[in-house]
């Protein structure tokens, strides 16, 4: 049998047509033919039977022993598309990461922010205002150009990590 012969419906389910007797590599093989409705000896008929609102209503219908069959059939390929979809989302995140140009523009528009965070605040403290206003002041200045980063806490975090809240510590402070 060449790869082109139609099988009939009745020969993939063998004598009596039951699932038991169902040769399953035939039926997998043939799936251009068993699972295609427009195929004339498909073992799916689909009709579009009415709608509601903006909802098709479809039907189908499929041999009864084949119904469990079927069911499993879609859910495994639920299952290899959410894990396809995943390895496309770990390989893009990996090639994002080993991008030596991306991994470049990202540092400068991190150093970027920084520098920006820190000058401005630095201007806001040069003023007099305290480092509490100076912060809240900051985190409106970055918003007001619509910065992606301008939020409280990361900007708080940017200013901790570069040392803006330290204030100036004594020997006498200091636990021995």
């Amino acid at each position: 049998m060449t790869s082109r012969e139609v099988v009939p419906p009745a020969t993939l389910c063998g004598v009596g047509g039951t699932i038991e007797a169902l040769d399953i590599d035939r039926l997998l093989f043939d799936v251009a033919t068993s699972f295609n409705p427009l195929h004339r000896d498909s073992l799916l008929e689909c009709q579009a039977v009415g709608t509601q609102g903006d909802h098709v209503l479809l039907n189908v219908a499929l041999p009864r022993d084949m119904t469990r069959f079927f069911v499993t059939f879609l859910e495994s390929m639920t299952g290899f598309f959410r894990v396809m979809d995943h390895r496309a989302r770990v390989a893009s995140a990996q090639h994002k990461t080993i991008d030596p140009v991306a991994i470049a523009e990202r540092e400068n528009f991190k150093a970027d922010f920084i520098n920006e965070v820190c000058t401005i605040f630095d201007g806001f403290t040069g003023q007099g205002l305290s480092v509490k206003e100076a912060l809240k002041q900051t985190n409106l200045a970055l918003k007001a150009v619509s910065h992606p980063w301008a939020t409280y806490d990361t900007i708080q975090r940017t200013l901790r990590a570069k040392g803006r809240f330290r204030g100036k510590k004594t020997s006498s402070h200091r636990k021995e």
